[in-house]
């Protein structure tokens, strides 16, 4: 009986302890993860990560996520993107063009080709 018990108790702490990462978005994939053949590292240290993207149109990227970021684009294109929650925009960037955003996780579509830097804070 004492066994029965204990496993039923390690399987509540085992669902416990998953909605925890899941909840917190420990588990949310790196945006290198989510588009390996798009992206390369162009610098990385213990401040910033600096990668180059260069997207195709049709190109589809699941949801990942990214710290604080700078985005520089070299040649602008219209993206969808779709946050965690659904929601969908759509942006036009232009050739040129820096943005901040801020901490997201999203999954992107590139309606047309495109090609940017992308500064990833860290801290």
């Amino acid at each position: 009986m004492n066994s029965k018990r204990m496993t039923v108790g390690a399987a509540r702490l085992g669902v416990i302890v998953l909605t925890v990462l899941f909840s917190s978005g420990v588990c949310a994939v790196d945006f290198l993860e989510a588009a390996p053949k798009q992206t390369k590292v162009l610098l990385e240290n213990d401040k910033v990560r600096v990668i180059e993207v260069k997207f195709k149109k049709g190109d589809k990227v699941p949801m990942h996520s990214h710290p604080e970021i700078v985005v520089y684009v070299i040649k602008g294109g219209k993206t969808r993107f779709t946050d965690e929650s659904g929601k969908i925009t759509e942006t036009a960037s232009k050739d040129g063009s820096a943005t901040y955003r801020a901490v997201t996780t999203h999954s992107h579509e590139h309606l047309t080709d495109a090609h940017a830097i992308v500064i990833e804070m860290k801290k």
